[in-house]
């Protein structure tokens, strides 16, 4: 992706289709890490226009964060909303937090220094999730809690309806 090689296939598409899937991937590592985790499915969300893999991986690569820096008997909160003319994935977590010298740096792609607790991977998870929300006209943000617990929140635009002219009814 950072060298710009990345295929994107646009389609209009059901986003709760692609969380759904990322929230079954991680129900039974949850359990067995004994991290709750909720899943609110929305009601009545319209649809947008988007890559229903890349942004299964930008799903996949919260919630999995999400998990990764919670503690036994923490929780996971991952709701679907919409809101004016976005759907918005909101993805909490009561887990240790970002601190905050690290926000800055979050979706950098710089090879950050590790969040507390080690993890594996390169740590460009986050900025990729940030660029793949980018180029569906939406945005990635982050917050820390006061008291630890982290939450992102990925902003979707939704498909605008176009409008049809109405016809001349001759009659």
């Amino acid at each position: 992706m950072q060298g710009g090689h990345m295929t994107m296939r646009f389609g209009r598409m059901d986003v709760l289709a692609e969380l759904e899937e990322a929230v079954v991937l991680f129900r039974e590592r949850a359990k067995r890490e004994d991290i709750d985790l909720v899943y609110i499915e929305g009601e009545n969300l319209s649809p947008i226009t988007g890559d229903k893999d890349r942004l299964k991986q930008v799903f996949i690569n919260i919630i999995d964060n999400a998990i990764k820096y919670s503690n036994a008997g923490g929780r996971v909160r991952i709701e679907a909303v919409q809101m004016g003319g976005n759907v918005q994935i909101v993805i909490s977590d009561s887990g240790v937090g970002i601190p905050e010298d690290r926000m800055a740096t979050l979706f950098s792609g710089d090879a950050p220094e590790e969040i507390p607790r080690p993890g594996e991977g390169s740590g460009l998870g986050l900025y990729n999730a940030q660029r793949i929300a980018a180029l569906h006209g939406g945005v990635l943000v982050a917050q820390s809690g006061q008291d630890g617990g982290a939450c992102l929140v990925v902003s979707l635009p939704i498909v605008v309806p176009t409008s049809v002219p109405a016809r001349n009814n001759p009659g």
